[in-house]
């Protein structure tokens, strides 16, 4: 019996670019957690249809966690560009918060102050890092929902139980 093999980086690249993508949009970014899950779902839900037989369970952590580092490279890239856009919605949110609050605690000043100054090599790769971290594990459990929500059953025989009478005369009701 020959070994059969998924093909998981088509549905881990298509998935993982869907949670990074949407990840790194302004105020939906907020659900971050959910995307990375809905992703790697969507992952295992495009590898399942894509093979003609039944998916293990290592497959479904497998192509979420995949698809976990891809959508945290797609959205530490994509967070670069919308880094000043994401400081001022916080700077306008902290200046909201400090109305209603008689003091402040030490520090909040400072936060009310920050300027987007750019980033640097070591800030952008430690962000790629942990975003893929982030992302492969809440994929491999979404890959876990997806291949629990998903999976094939395998195909079972079935028997033909109906009784046939021994003897036709045998079946007559009513003698």
């Amino acid at each position: 019996m020959e070994k059969r093999q998924p093909e998981y980086f088509v549905p881990a690249l298509i998935g993982g670019a869907l949670m990074g993508a949407v990840s790194a949009i302004p105020f939906i970014n907020c659900l971050c957690c959910l995307w990375a899950v809905a992703g790697a779902m969507f992952s295992f839900y495009l590898l399942n249809q894509k093979t003609s037989f039944p998916l293990k369970l290592s497959d479904g952590l497998l192509v979420g966690a995949l698809a976990g580092v891809c959508g945290g490279l797609i959205n530490a890239l994509l967070e670069i560009p919308l880094s000043p856009i994401n400081i001022r919605i916080v700077q306008r949110y902290i200046n909201s918060i400090s109305r209603f609050m008689k003091e402040l605690p030490p520090g909040w000043e400072e936060l009310l102050q920050i300027n987007y100054q750019g980033l640097d090599l070591p800030s952008v790769l430690l962000s790629v890092l942990f975003s893929s971290l982030f992302f492969a594990f809440f994929g491999a459990i979404g890959g876990l929902i997806g291949y629990s929500l998903f999976k094939k059953e395998p195909r079972k025989e079935v028997k033909d139980e109906t009784q046939l009478p021994q003897n036709p005369g045998d079946s007559q009701s009513g003698f």
